[in-house]
């Protein structure tokens, strides 16, 4: 799922996004949920959305629907403005003028595909004005389709997760910035007894968005070729010129801009196939190129989400001029935006280690959270489960190439509730997240300067929050530290939900407000249960009338 600002019901998927016009009803101050939802069995997938506010509902299309198979995440489209009058974009004369994000085009970036029979050829598909009945319409950017939505140009099976918009050229232009797999058919069998992981493929593309032929020299209008106006999504500029960056990122990925006195961005990758956490430099200009790679990890099992964090809530004064930055923070929960500091990168280990009958162990938690952990932090030791890693960027210059990035151990011991629908790849925990329980943080509040953790659980079957362990220790640590005191987090809350959890989705406005009693300006959390076709949301209050000692 997704949200932002206005904010999907299918689904493993929910996020939400910052005002999308002409949807339904425009809401520019609020939340829009978008639901992806996708079946083994049926041959369409679906994208939902819910008006956060009323909780009315839509869909997209059935044309979109049967394109898009196995939707995953999902994006806004940032509005490109094309100005012949700059001189620096083209040797026509023209350049771009680029909204950074605060205007969105009505419309959505789609990642697809899957690893089953079926939904393996994905895509990358902007589905523009979605919705709407009359005037919806989608279009594939990595392949050309026939009137049955088969590929009859592509690359072969590939399928995506995430996918986001960015500038690599340097001029200005919104491109597309991608982790793409494959693998072979599973119904081939393969070579590695059974584990999928080891015979999986991942790579980093580049997806360039098209340029203006030429501009009316009257009204600065972009043309095509032909004279008619250009629009980088319709066919005459569709698919858009791919090129394969580097190999492995697979799933998820992060930027960052490690080191903001060079001309690189870094992506850090969760490789789920390879098992290993990578991070690759991209020097931006006309012809961008990965320039340095690093492996930042390779004992963390079968990596899957990876977002960039700020555990410490405050810098460390002699860094500030070279303290890393966000670029794009990883996660449909954004937290962080562009261009704030960073100190952590949180990374799940998408394990797959079978736990007991449910009814066998009374449904109780194995998880292990904070000091619990203590007991599994033996490098001789098999972590037993699935875990969530906080990886501390070295401080100092140039550091963050050489150095070990120190690796703590948040939680762990999730394990797989085994049933049916989890035969194909199953894995704990999911996606995380990091959130604040108030959309507008006190900056002086000292226990809420480090945030709250949302994990998915996946095939664990629940949704946890865990809370900040205060401590006179919590402070910036430095390279030489033995401990990292700023990842030390407690179990606030586990939700068991008795199904598969995918993507949380975390907004602040209220749900529903004439019908559902809540808090107003806390968070809301939107849990997604796939088996049972619910949704659950929960809010987070003051708390007022019961006990705590430390605040939470």
């Amino acid at each position: 799922m997704m949200l932002r600002k206005e904010g999907m019901f299918g689904w493993k998927n929910w996020n939400s996004r910052q005002g999308l016009d002409g949807l339904l009803e425009k809401k520019e101050d609020g939340e829009r949920l978008w639901i992806t939802g996708f079946s083994l069995t049926q041959p369409r997938g679906s994208i939902h959305t819910v008006d956060v506010e009323t909780g009315s509902m839509s869909n997209v299309n059935d044309r979109t629907a049967r394109a898009i198979k196995w939707p995953n995440e999902v994006a806004s489209i940032p509005s490109q403005v094309y100005n012949a009058s700059l001189s620096n974009a083209t040797d026509n004369g023209g350049g771009i003028l680029t909204s950074r994000g605060e205007e969105l085009e009505d419309a959505l970036l789609v990642t697809d595909g899957f690893l089953v029979p079926g939904k393996d050829k994905g895509g990358l598909y902007v589905v523009r004005n979605p919705g709407n009945d009359v005037t919806e319409w989608r279009v594939c950017l990595t392949d050309v389709r026939n009137f049955q939505d088969v590929a009859i140009n592509g690359e072969g099976d590939w399928f995506y997760h995430r996918a986001i918009w960015m500038d690599l050229t340097g001029d200005g232009r919104q491109s597309i910035l991608a982790a793409r797999a494959k693998l072979p058919s599973i119904m081939n069998g393969n070579d590695q007894k059974g584990d999928i992981t080891q015979s999986g493929k991942g790579e980093l593309v580049w997806l360039e968005r098209p340029m203006p032929h030429s501009f009316d020299v009257k009204t600065g209008t972009p043309l095509n070729v032909d004279g008619t106006v250009f629009d980088p999504f319709n066919a005459h500029n569709t698919p858009w010129k791919m090129r394969v960056l580097d190999e492995g990122p697979d799933v998820m990925f992060n930027v960052a801009d490690v080191d903001p006195t060079d001309d690189t961005v870094e992506v850090i990758a969760s490789q789920f196939f390879s098992k290993k956490v990578s991070l690759h430099s991209i020097q931006i200009g006309p012809n961008p190129k990965v320039v340095f790679r690093r492996v930042i990890d390779d004992r963390c099992g079968s990596a899957f989400s990876s977002i960039l964090a700020d555990l410490d809530g405050s810098k460390p004064k002699e860094f500030l001029d070279t303290t890393p930055k966000v670029v794009d923070c990883g996660s449909t929960v954004n937290t962080l935006t562009h261009g704030e500091s960073f100190s952590h990168v949180l990374v799940t280990s998408h394990e797959c280690s079978v736990g007991q009958d449910l009814e066998a162990i009374g449904y109780e938690s194995d998880v292990m959270v904070g000091d619990s952990t203590k007991s599994s932090l033996n490098s001789q030791s098999k972590i037993d489960g699935g875990s969530l890693f906080a990886y501390r960027v070295p401080l100092g210059q140039g550091l963050w190439k050489t150095k070990p990035w120190k690796r703590s151990l948040i939680a762990t011991g999730f394990k797989v509730k085994g049933q049916i629908a989890n035969m194909i790849n199953p894995g704990a925990p999911g996606f995380c997240y990091t959130f604040f329980p108030t959309r507008d943080t006190d900056s002086d509040n000292s226990q809420w300067s480090r945030p709250l953790i949302g994990l998915s659980g996946d095939c664990a079957e629940s949704a946890y929050i865990l809370r900040p362990i205060t401590s006179s220790k919590s402070s910036p640590a430095r390279n030489n530290d033995t401990e990292d005191f700023n990842t030390k987090y407690a179990l606030m809350c586990e939700i068991k939900c008795r199904s598969t959890v995918g993507s949380l989705a975390i907004g602040y406005d209220n749900f529903y407000s004439e019908k559902a009693e809540q808090q107003s300006g806390y968070a809301k959390i939107y849990i997604p249960c796939y088996e049972q076709d619910k949704v659950l949301v929960f809010a987070l209050g003051n708390g007022e009338g019961e006990d705590s000692a430390d605040g939470w």
